[in-house]
């Protein structure tokens, strides 16, 4: 109970670092908020009702504590990209169940292929098999997701024609071809990620097979089967689970390249097209939403180990 009381207050305190970090770059950033909203043509009378509207003339403190309270509420005011017309949780909203369907599929792939190939190549060691994991995972190790998202473009979009490449179809219209349309791009993310993944394993499996206890076990005649998913595997969930969260992270927080290829319509395109139209107000909820997504994912981990491990418990 004192370790989760624990990592809930350091949760809280992080989530409020980031919180003022975020707000604060923005607002030093040069340049006039109601300028960038409403145009070159506004008239001193529009800039300043602007200001006045939005609480531009209140001090920082002032500010920062009325976006926190709208940010905790979801509400992130207006994106000066629409005239003022669109929220910018409404934006977010409607481009986060793709981001969220993307690095769910991804992690999806990651998680099924990489254990068995990691447990796989660490049972066949030194062999035939193991080798030739090893050096593929040493190939997709090196290819950036974009990269492969172009290949896959190219051989299953337009050699293939599995897929119609740029044709992304809502997932409200036809779940099949959503569905369809979205493998592609998961794959790309996924297999740099898969090779990272086995490899990890591999290595945290073969260290663990090493120690005292599994001479132990196999003195008293367990087959090297048992002790592999009886002890060995459990026992290197710790650094495993740590690695997955980091992926996870990673990919919750970096897909922008891939939708780019893909021209999903996902946080990373709205990011990147927020940026180039100095539209701060979605920019600063986006790099929230990553920071935040970094942060709870490792407040997570650390209760998985201590469900895991109970000697952390007394910590």
């Amino acid at each position: 109970m004192k370790y989760t009381v624990k990592k809930c207050i350091t949760l809280i305190l992080s989530l409020f670092l980031a919180s003022v970090l975020t707000f604060t770059a923005f607002q030093i950033i040069p340049g006039d908020s109601a300028l960038n909203a409403l145009g070159m043509d506004a008239t001193e009378e529009q800039l300043k009702a602007y200001r006045e509207h939005f609480g531009l003339n209140d001090s920082l403190p002032t500010r920062y504590i009325n976006w926190l309270k709208g940010a905790l509420k979801g509400d992130f005011g207006y994106s000066s990209q629409y005239q003022m017309q669109i929220k910018v949780s409404t934006l977010i909203k409607d481009r986060l169940t793709v981001t969220l369907w993307l690095a769910g599929l991804s992690f999806l792939l990651i998680v099924v292929v990489s254990i068995p190939l990691g447990i796989l190549s660490a049972r066949k060691k030194d062999s035939i098999l193991d080798s030739f994991i090893t050096l593929v995972t040493q190939v997709f190790m090196s290819v950036p997701s974009f990269f492969l998202a172009m290949i896959l473009t190219l051989v299953f979009g337009i050699l293939l024609k599995w897929f119609t490449p740029g044709n992304y179809t809502p997932l409200d219209e036809n779940f099949g071809n959503f569905l369809r349309f979205m493998i592609f791009p998961a794959i790309a993310i996924a297999i740099p990620k898969i090779a990272m993944m086995v490899k990890f394993l591999r290595s945290a499996l073969l260290k663990e097979m090493q120690l005292d206890y599994v001479r132990t076990a196999k003195s008293k005649g367990m087959t090297n089967i048992r002790i592999l998913f009886q002890h060995v595997l459990k026992n290197a969930l710790i650094p495993v689970i740590t690695f997955l969260a980091m992926l996870l992270a990673d990919i919750l927080a970096g897909t922008i390249l891939v939708e780019q290829v893909f021209n999903l319509p996902g946080l990373g395109r709205l990011l990147v097209a927020s940026i180039a139209n100095r539209d701060y107000a979605v920019v600063q909820a986006i790099i929230l939403y990553i920071v935040s997504v970094v942060i709870i994912i490792n407040f997570l981990v650390d209760l998985i180990y201590q469900w895991i491990d109970p000697r952390l418990r007394s910590n």
